[in-house]
This record gives C-alpha cells, structure tokens and sequence, in this order.
C-alpha cells in the first residue's frame, strides 16, 4: 500500500490504441488525487503538453505517425518540459539497445509488456510520492528563506562570480538598497569597494570575496560597508563558502550593524538555533529514508549516557556525547539508497561506501564553529582498541576519551537489535561479549564501566530492520522479490523462517512445472512468461496463510505451517494446466526446530532440498 497523495497529478498517456489509453485511464483514476489525460498518437500528446500542466507521461514506444523516442526528444528539448518524468510501456521494444535509448533520452523507467496492473501502479504510485517529497523540499527552501528574511541580521548570497543571489530585507534596509539595486549585480561595487580611509579595495583583495576562494570562513568585528547614500556602517561580518556536493559553489555573508551591540546575545542564540534547525533537518531526512537508524541514533545516545554518567564525566561532557551520539550516523545522507536500504549482509564494496558516511558525516559538521568538537568524536565511534578501525586505524588512548564511550554505546546496540541477517543477542550475551573484547576492540576502562552502567537496560523490546510501514515493506520488498511473477525469491526463505512463523516447524512444497521448455518452444517465450505470472497468483492465491516462492524458471516453493496432503490434487482440479501439455510435480519436506539451528545450517538444508 502507498501514503495517500496530498497534491494533485496530471498524467499524460500518449498510445496510438484508444484501447490502452482506456485500460491505463480506468486503472490510474481509481488511485485517488490523480486525473488522466488522454492523447491519441504522438501530436495529440505534444498538443497536450502545450496545454495543460503535466507531472508525468506514460509513453508508448510504437507509434505510427512519430516514435515515442522522438517525443521524448522533443519533450527533453524544450525548457518548459524537460523536467517533466517520463515511462516508456512497450510491448515491442525490449531489447537492452532500446531500453538503454530510453535511458539515455531521460527516461526515468521503461516498462515493457506484458506488465502487472498492480506493478504498473506501484510504479507510478512510487514517483508521485517522490514528487511529494520534492514539494516538501521545496517548502524546507521557503521555510530557509522566511527564516532568513526574520532574524535581525543583514544576509546575503553570492555566486562564483561575486554577484548576488540573494539578499534579505534587513540587508536592504540598513544599506539603504532597493532590492533591484543590488540582486544579481557584484555587490561589492556597491557596498565594499572602499575603506574607513577611503583607500580603495579591489574585488580581488576583498578578504570577504576570499573566503569563497579559500574554502574558510571570515569573521571580522569591526569591518565597514558603505550605504547608499555614500556613509560608512560599521558592522561585525561573518563570511563562509557555500557547499554542494563538497564543491564551493558561492559564499553567504551574515553582518550585524554595530550600532545594535545589544543584540549580539541573541545573533548568537539566533544562529545556534537556526544551525540546529538545519542539523536536526538533516536528521530528519535520514530517518524518513531508514527508520533503523531513526531507533539506532536515540538508543546510543541513552547509553551513552549511562555509561558517561557511570564514569562520572561532567554534565557538559555528557550533553556534547549525546549530541554526537544523535549525529553519529549524519554522514549516511550521503549514502546510496541500495546501500543504506540493503537488508541482508553487504558485500565487500557496499561495506566501503558505508563506511564513507564517517567522512562525509565530518565534513559536514566540521564546518560549523559549535560542531567541530562533535564533528571529531563521531569521526571516530568505528575505531578499535587495538588499532584495527577505521577511518584511521587508532589505537588505545589515541582515541578521544569520549568517542571510546560511543564506541561500546554503538557496538552494544548493534549486538541487541535484530538485524535481517543476524539475530539479536541477549543482554547477558552481550555483556559478556564487550568483556571478552576488551583491551582488544573496546577500552578496558569504559567496558568496565559499562558492565555497571548497562547492567539493567532493557533491549527486550523487538528492535529490528524489519519493515514496520508500508513504504518499508515496498522498499524491503524490491530487495525479494521476483521481477516477473513478483513472488518472494529464495534468499527471503530464511528470513521468514527466522522472524515470521509462529511454529518451530514448518512444511515446505516443491512445486515444478514439467515440459516448460517444450511450453515455450510451442507458444513463445512471451507467453510463457503471461503463464508464469498466472500460474505464480494462482499458487499464491491458493491457501491463506502460505508464502510462495519462484526457485527459478519453472521450479516453485510453497511454504505452510500446516500440512497440505491435495496440494497437487488442488492445482490440477482447478484447470490452470489444461491444454498447457504440462506435467506437474510436488514434493514435500517437513523441517522442524528451526529456531535451535543457526543461519548456515538452515542454509544448507535449504540448498539440500532445493538440489
């Protein structure tokens, strides 16, 4: 299931058959918040798109009059369009060369037929809601931009080539500028270009301007601009370089009027709370993509806690902790979505481009004057005793004595939480484990402490990957599921055995269709695939309770907690095989105390009854 949209959409379906368009408008309008227009053949489609605000285009690839790659183009060329997402859903084109032409147009999926309607509409439904999330970003830019327009302080932004981008009321106000006066223009020329002395300073000489060049903030207390009407304004001015992608692309200059000192106090509670608006932003964002993370950030920073407290640190010591305990993980908003989201185990390149979030987490905060502190404890909650971590291989007492405290608060958590492939250990396991470890991963007098500290903490609660909403469920589900029948792959077996079933044993059915091959000799692969996708929701549809399986090819697994002895009766009474020429073979294997064998030896259970 899919949030329900807030906003309304306009999708544009383009098809040379009238008989499409109507199956892809009777299937979209009943999604709610989405209305459908309709354009038969290629010019109607661009017509419409002069006439109306489309969001997305469903386009066909065969069309007689132009191709749907031409249109594409020419959507792509022009700027009121070019922006605008477009799916290609064909049943002819299917080859990797036109599948790697649709993307290379701009396309942001190509769909081939014969495609599921649910697929279909999960598809369309998955980047509407990304279109949501758009316009959310966009309302965070209004929100940055009211933010700037009430504090008290002049603001303005410059781009590469020292002209301005944007520049705040109070700015304007106490230079003396119209707004057209100054916005796009190199400001400098207009407040800057001189001295208290009236000794001239050229653009190029300008320390302001230099911070963008340099990469580091300049901040002077007694600098003067010149108003418009040609009078000198002391001000104290804080000049930093503005990143994208950690490349400067400008700088943004905050002044304060000198004449106003009684509002030094609050330019600085202004500016710590605005820096944590956009740190907690930031959070936010991470935790919409990976709600793991969300749990894993809060429950740190409580032990955390405990074990500063523990250890007697200052009550200073133990706010800056949690805050760094709380931003411990910022770095991953940097990482990639198959990476972040994968749940099961990470292989050996994915394992390095997680562990670029430290990095990226430092750059970041190390920019900020009232972060840098935390910026270096978080940098190293992933080093080891013994001198084996990352990201720079510390050792012993080389390890700042906070980030030790987080690194057993980290290690703990991830020893106590279930994990897709690894099950949670008990909070005496766990304890015992930190001990073993020490002097070796941990340091011995933190681990010390936090045998005293995490004693008592409860870790009974199921924390895990897991997927607990919808959309969880829909992005888990990309990482299991089979493309065409949309049936569970094999790697979900052991997950479901380990986490869902509510029996230790378990009742699994190879179900495999005979003379496929034969099958699509006889009537073509494509309708071989359409027999596929039906026989897979029939099996799927036949009992409640079961989950199903595709092996590969024609080979199917059903998995019951109670024993189906008509399983082959049931499927061959119901005549999905008639006139197929198929045989049908099914087989039973019972497994039980599945929760006293470990991961392996279920896995090679599996591999034996598959074989």
């Amino acid at each position: 299931m899919h949030s329900q949209l807030i906003n309304n959409y306009n999708i544009l379906c383009v098809d040379d058959n009238q008989n499409n368009l109507f199956t892809l408008s009777a299937l979209l309008e009943n999604s709610g918040n989405i209305n459908v227009i309709e354009a038969l053949g290629a010019k109607a489609g661009l017509d419409k798109l002069l006439l109306e605000k489309i969001d997305l285009i469903l386009l066909d690839v065969q069309m007689p009059e132009m191709n749907g790659f031409e249109v594409a183009r020419l959507v792509k060329a022009n700027r009121k369009t070019k922006d605008i997402p477009i799916i290609f859903v064909t049943a002819v084109f299917k080859s990797e060369e036109f599948i790697k032409e649709g993307f290379e147009i701009g396309a942001v999926d190509y769909l081939t037929k014969p495609i599921d309607d649910n697929q279909l509409l999960n598809k369309i439904m998955l980047y509407l809601e990304i279109f949501e999330k758009n316009h959310k970003i966009m309302q965070s830019e209004k929100k940055f931009v009211d933010i700037a327009q009430s504090i008290g302080d002049g603001i303005y932004t410059l781009d590469l080539n020292n002209k301005a981008t944007f520049i705040n009321n109070q700015a304007l106000n106490k230079l003396g500028f119209d707004y057209r006066e100054l916005m796009g223009k190199e400001i400098h020329d207009y407040i800057h270009y001189k001295d208290i002395n009236n000794r001239p300073i050229k653009s190029s000489e300008c320390k302001i301007h230099k911070a963008m060049i340099s990469g580091e903030a300049y901040k002077d207390d007694n600098e003067y601009f010149i108003k418009k009407d040609g009078s000198f304004l002391s001000v104290s001015v804080l000049a930093t370089p503005l990143y994208i992608d950690s490349e400067i692309v400008g700088s943004v200059t905050v002044f304060r009027d000198n004449t106003e000192k009684e509002k030094i106090l609050t330019l600085e509670e202004e500016k710590i709370k605005n820096q944590e608006q956009i740190i907690h932003s930031m959070i936010d964002m991470i935790e919409s993509r990976d709600s793991y993370t969300a749990g894993h950030t809060k429950r740190v920073a409580h032990y955390c806690e405990l074990i500063a407290t523990e250890m007697q640190y200052s009550k200073d010591d133990i706010n800056l902790l949690k805050k760094a305990a709380w931003l411990h993980d910022i770095g991953k908003i940097s990482t990639p979505d198959s990476v972040l989201l994968k749940p099961n185990r990470l292989n050996k390149v994915e394992y390095k481009l997680i562990q670029e979030h430290l990095s990226s987490g430092y750059e970041m905060l190390s920019k900020i004057d009232d972060y840098r502190v935390i910026a270096d404890i978080m940098r190293e909650h992933h080093e080891k005793y013994d001198g084996s971590g990352y990201p720079r291989g510390l050792k012993a007492n080389a390890i700042m004595p906070l980030s030790r405290i987080m690194i057993v608060a980290d290690a703990f958590d991830a020893m106590t939480t279930n994990r897709v492939y690894k099950p949670k250990k008990s909070l005496s396991v766990a304890l015992q484990e930190l001990e073993d470890l020490s002097a070796e991963h941990f340091h011995p007098e933190v681990v010390e402490a936090s045998l005293k500290a995490l004693a008592n903490v409860d870790v009974s609660d199921d924390t895990s990957q897991l997927p607990k909403t919808s959309m969880e469920e829909h992005r888990f589900s990309y990482f299991y599921k089979d493309r065409l029948t949309d049936l569970f792959i094999i790697d979900y077996l052991s997950l479901i055995l380990r986490y869902h079933l509510d029996s230790d044993s378990v009742y699994l059915y190879s179900v495999k269709l005979n003379n496929f091959t034969e099958y699509n000799r006889k009537f073509g692969w494509s309708n071989g695939d359409k027999f596929l996708i039906a026989f897979a929701s029939f099996i799927d549809n036949l009992y409640d309770n079961t989950v199903v399986f595709r092996i590969e090819g024609d080979d199917f697994m059903i998995l019951s907690e109670i024993k189906r002895a008509t399983l082959k009766e049931d499927i061959l009474k119901s005549n999905i095989l008639k006139d197929t020429q198929l045989g049908l073979g099914v087989s039973e294997k019972y497994i039980e105390n599945i929760r006293a064998k470990d991961e392996k030896t279920l896995s090679e259970e599996f591999k034996k009854d598959l074989s």
